[in-house]
């Protein structure tokens, strides 16, 4: 008999050990399958984003100023609203990016017919090889969480270390067919549904285990307690009406963690009272032990190494005039680029930026912010990733508001834009940022570096010292005289409703 105040009791002291990693697995599982509901209150509010299946979704989206009511918002500028347009209006993510790549290259009908057929095996591949590998993950790290209290969030990708995705996969598609044929009866499928919810659990410890093996196993622990696991589940029933009334907060941050770490419980405490002639087969006895990690070495299947990706030297130190001169070529870059990219858009010459000289000094001054603020993370790439998104935003939107402020003019407008926060920053750019800041910091950088120490220390000063004379007088005469004119900005009057 399933005891449910031991269980939650039990749940409890597992989720408070690790709380943070176990929170990020929730949210991430809620990304990939699409079924995620929450609520942000700041600058931006989003009341609601609810996915109702795991290609398609409704999105809600409220703003201090102004409210979005998707899918009636169309943002009319950027990659990313056509996108998003085609994937609102298809109802269907794999569609909608498959839609908007064939709207991009091709138009007549033969190639939209065999988009749509690429949509489909998308989809199937998708939800076979990502989703239902990615399910079993998920049940891994709460294996590992019961006993290890410094489980790792990469342990979700364990199925695909070991090279056992094509069992993990079709494993759970048999599952998911048996169960469909059982529902054909009704009360059938209810009770299949109980006698393989284990499948998963019993994957993620075995990971190599016969499919037909495990759902023999999962039928053979939950004879007897399928109608004590289902009052398990209505025992629930409150905390689901709380995380709806509390917009979806609740489940995210408490009720689905809480239910994942009773649900480990419940599997292990099945595991270990049903005596069954092929118990032998959930033989990671690591499982029980107590440590902090799981020893991942003794593992029955061997993991795959992980190759070392970045070969440069990224931590090195750059010294006064390697930073300056990077700061010059990031600007002079940003300058070519935007220039060039009016040119090509528009037709003509545009002198972009609010300085008159050949640079555009906030694509170098965030590369100053990202090089150095975030210079004791450059060890996590993909924190350094997100974290550049941020600074570039800050200082984007926050230098827009100073030029609109202070000069009653705009030297870039978002409007239109997909995820635009006052037409000062929007989520396309933002992205764009993060990917070549985060390559610059690993790349670019340590290149630069290397061909600037091929300069003579003295011409390589002099020259520092001659581009920030330059600068400085540039941005001395532009603060009181821009550069302004067609193609480089417009008059601008701030909307006080905004603040």
């Amino acid at each position: 008999m399933i005891i449910r105040k031991a269980i939650k009791k039990e749940a409890k002291k597992k989720l408070k050990k690790n709380y943070r990693r176990t929170i990020a697995i929730i949210f991430f599982m809620a990304i990939v399958l699409g079924n995620f509901s929450f609520l942000i209150k700041s600058r931006i509010t989003i009341p609601n984003i609810h996915f109702t299946s795991p290609v398609a979704g409704v999105l809600n989206v409220s703003f201090e100023s102004y409210s979005l009511n998707l899918p009636s918002y169309k943002p009319t500028r950027g990659i990313l609203a056509n996108v998003f347009n085609n994937i609102i209006s298809s109802g269907n993510f794999i569609f909608g990016m498959v839609n908007s790549f064939n709207q991009l290259i091709f138009q007549n009908h033969l190639w939209k017919g065999l988009i749509i057929l690429l949509g489909a095996f998308l989809s199937l591949f998708y939800w076979l090889f990502v989703q239902n590998v990615l399910l079993v993950g998920e049940k891994r790290f709460f294996l590992e969480n019961k006993n290890h209290k410094k489980t790792k969030f990469i342990r979700i990708f364990l199925p695909y270390k070991v090279k056992k995705i094509k069992n993990v996969a079709f494993t759970m598609l048999v599952v998911t067919i048996k169960e469909w044929i059982w529902y054909l009866t009704i009360i059938g499928g209810f009770i299949k549904h109980y006698s393989y919810c284990l499948v998963p659990y019993i994957l993620a410890e075995n990971l190599g285990i016969d499919g037909k093996e495990a759902i023999k196993l999962s039928e053979d622990l939950m004879k007897g307690h399928k109608w004590e696991l289902f009052k398990f589940d209505l025992s629930f029933l409150g905390w689901y009406l709380l995380d709806i009334f509390t917009l979806h907060f609740v489940g995210i941050l408490f009720v689905r963690p809480y239910k994942k770490c009773c649900e480990t419980e419940i599997y292990f405490y099945l595991r270990k009272i049903e005596k069954i002639k092929n118990i032998e087969l959930l033989k990671d006895k690591e499982l029980e032990t107590v440590e902090d990690t799981y020893p991942a070495h003794q593992y029955m299947y061997k993991e795959i190494e992980a190759k070392k990706w970045l070969h440069t030297d990224f931590n090195k130190k750059y010294s006064l005039n390697s930073i300056l001169l990077m700061f010059f070529t990031a600007s002079i870059i940003g300058w070519l680029w935007e220039v060039g990219l009016n040119l090509f858009q528009y037709g003509f010459f545009a002198n972009r930026g609010t300085l008159y000289g050949p640079w555009l000094p906030i694509y170098g001054w965030g590369l100053l912010f990202i090089l150095l603020i975030l210079k004791r993370f450059r060890n996590r790439p993909i924190f350094t990733f997100f974290s550049v998104i941020v600074l570039c935003g800050i200082l984007e939107y926050g230098t827009a508001w100073f030029l609109e402020t202070f000069k009653n003019a705009r030297w870039w407008d978002y409007d239109g834009f997909f995820l635009n926060l006052h037409g000062r920053i929007c989520l396309e750019g933002l992205l764009a940022f993060g990917i070549a800041g985060t390559f610059f910091i690993y790349f670019v950088a340590p290149f630069l570096d290397s061909l600037y120490l091929k300069i003579p220390k003295k011409a390589k000063t002099i020259l520092c010292i001659l581009l920030c004379s330059f600068y400085v007088f540039d941005f001395i005469y532009s603060s009181k005289y821009p550069n302004m004119g067609e193609g480089v900005s417009q008059s601008f009057q701030i909307k006080k409703t905004e603040y």
